[in-house]
């Protein structure tokens, strides 16, 4: 799927997930040295596919290391 683009710094990189309202995606960026992930829906009624998670997974590493 791998359909992330963008920085991880400005206003991020947006992942793919599913809620009850359908298809939405959440936004990983650095702000003053944070991870900030902004997401439309509270966690527990967001849905990944295995492949969704694992590209969420690779933009969390990405950001955890430092790079964009």
């Amino acid at each position: 799927m791998t359909t992330r683009s963008g920085s991880l710094d400005g206003p991020g990189v947006k992942v793919p997930c599913d809620s009850e309202g359908g298809v939405v995606s959440l936004r990983v960026s650095r702000v003053d040295g944070q991870i900030r992930i902004t997401t439309p829906t509270i966690w527990n009624r967001t849905t990944w596919t295995v492949e969704q998670a694992c590209e969420l997974r690779d933009v969390l590493d990405a950001a955890l290391r430092g790079r964009a």
